[in-house]
């Protein structure tokens, strides 16, 4: 198996933008970056479940601008695969820090249920999975919407720059089984989301090329997104 525990911090940038600058994009990066290893050919399908406390903390919080901010997801590429990630995204002001602890796909299936204490065989590699476990029996998490994209994504290696395309992205609050084919249902009309994301300082070459194509960077989180149906009926 992979490296069982994956703790990523950086900056990350967004950006709203229409299928046409998407095109004109790819077509650049394309001359000048690398493509990630997953999408050397074409996109990749990511498949995200998002957990919420029984009171939907960390959705009010992102709704509320509050600086420091939490998402607990389950996420596949495959799900067919044996393996996934627990992830728990965090936020402080610019400052994203991901970590990622890959578990069995049983396991997964077990959280999804409401039965944390799968988690405890991960304590011994992990102190997040106590984390996670702590947050989530305390808080009362449970699964609320599934969201899927395709993704293209370019890397480039000065502050470990990563760049990504995500397209059709897609959701339901009602079918929530990870890893069954589902209906869902598009949340953005003809855009997609332009990914940033880097260490320390976004290079001089690069924000050239993104600011030449005058996009307007952006606050948009898929997952809030994603909860429409949610947000109407909660206000």
């Amino acid at each position: 198996m992979s490296k069982r525990v994956i703790d990523c911090k950086r900056i990350e940038d967004k950006y709203i933008i229409s299928y046409d600058k998407v095109l004109l994009l790819q077509n650049a990066f394309n001359k000048v970056l690398n493509r990630d290893i997953h999408s050397k050919e074409k996109s990749y399908v990511v498949r995200s479940l998002y957990f919420d406390s029984i009171n939907n903390r960390d959705f009010q919080t992102k709704l509320a601008g509050t600086e420091e901010r939490q998402k607990i997801r389950i996420r596949t590429y495959d799900i067919k695969s044996n393996k996934c990630k627990l992830e728990i995204k965090k936020k402080q002001g610019a400052l994203q820090e991901k970590i990622s602890i890959w578990i069995t796909k049983e396991d997964a299936k077990e959280l999804i249920k409401g039965n944390y204490g799968v988690l405890i065989k991960y304590f011994h590699n992990s102190k997040e999975a106590i984390e996670l476990y702590t947050t989530m029996q305390l808080y009362c998490y449970r699964p609320v919407v599934l969201v899927e994209y395709d993704r293209l994504a370019y890397t480039y290696p000065v502050n470990d720059t990563r760049i990504t395309f995500d397209m059709n992205v897609r959701s339901s609050e009602s079918n929530l089984k990870l890893f069954e084919d589902c209906p869902l249902t598009p949340i953005l009309d003809k855009v997609a989301i332009l990914e940033v994301k880097y260490n320390g300082d976004l290079t001089d070459y690069v924000s050239r090329m993104i600011k030449a194509y005058e996009i307007d960077q952006v606050a948009i989180s898929k997952y809030c997104e994603s909860r429409k149906i949610f947000l109407e009926f909660n206000y």
